[in-house]
């Protein structure tokens, strides 16, 4: 544990964006490094910032990124608290032990500090998404469940619990296949681009919409929010998927070429 106690905490805003880069995307060759570097300069403005722990060497090891409740790139009402995006921890930094607790406690206190009614996030024990238990360990509770999804929170002080928004109920807008996505994660584009050629070589055209603001995620298909692969307005993945995975898909539901 003394790797742990020496690992120091760094607040990353505009100005620190350059030396701490953006995460679990290290590359800047990467085509969703520069994409997420873009939305997050745009984010900073309403209040986002990185939590980022490194060791004495300046080795990152696990990060935590939040924002206020309003701005959640989330299918989510949580005006008056703040809202945890993203929760990594490095390879190196598993070797530790530790440190998702001593970001999830870190964040707390920034939402103390800030005067927010507490801190709260979604969890799953699927795919691309952080499991609930760092959280229940520093004594979040569970506070809403829709499908695979829990929404969890820490209550600072009195104010309206967060609450999933009804997904359930969206119209469906357009025909044929499309992915709705954002930068917020920085894996997402290299994927779209890799589904749009998968699918064009299957005789498909991939429409690809971008979110462009909280407002649009909040509005998204999936709980998930920031992907969302549909066929006629249907929820196919709300997920991450690869390629391999994407023509399971598209095999399952009879879409494209035989």
């Amino acid at each position: 544990m003394a790797l742990e106690r020496g690992a120091r905490l760094e607040k990353v805003g505009p100005d620190e964006l350059a030396r701490c880069g953006i995460g679990c995307l290290t590359n800047p060759k990467n085509p969703g490094f520069q994409a997420k570097v873009a939305w997050l300069r745009n984010r900073f403005a309403e209040g986002l910032r990185l939590l980022l722990l490194r060791n004495d060497q300046g080795v990152p090891l696990a990060f935590l990124e939040y924002t206020p409740g309003e701005h959640a790139w989330r299918p989510v009402m949580a005006k008056g608290w703040l809202f945890v995006h993203c929760l990594w921890v490095y390879s190196g930094g598993r070797k530790v032990g530790g440190l998702g607790r001593r970001l999830v406690r870190a964040c707390i206190k920034e939402a103390r500090d800030a005067g927010a009614i507490g801190v709260v996030a979604v969890t799953s024990d699927g795919p691309w998404m952080v499991g609930k238990q760092v959280f229940v360990k520093c004594g979040f509770a569970e506070v809403a469940r829709a499908g695979r999804f829990e929404l969890v929170a820490f209550r600072l002080r009195p104010g309206p619990l967060p609450r999933f928004r009804d997904v359930s109920a969206r119209p469906v807008r357009r025909r044929g296949l499309e992915v709705i996505y954002s930068a917020q994660c920085p894996m997402l584009p290299k994927s779209v681009h890799d589904l749009s050629e998968i699918a064009a070589g299957l005789g498909l055209k991939l429409r690809v919409t971008e979110l462009a603001s909280a407002h649009e995620a909040q509005a998204a298909p999936s709980l998930y929010g920031v992907f969302n692969l549909l066929w006629n307005g249907r929820l196919l993945a709300d997920h991450y998927v690869s390629g391999t995975r994407f023509r399971n898909i598209l095999r399952a539901e009879g879409i494209g070429k035989r």
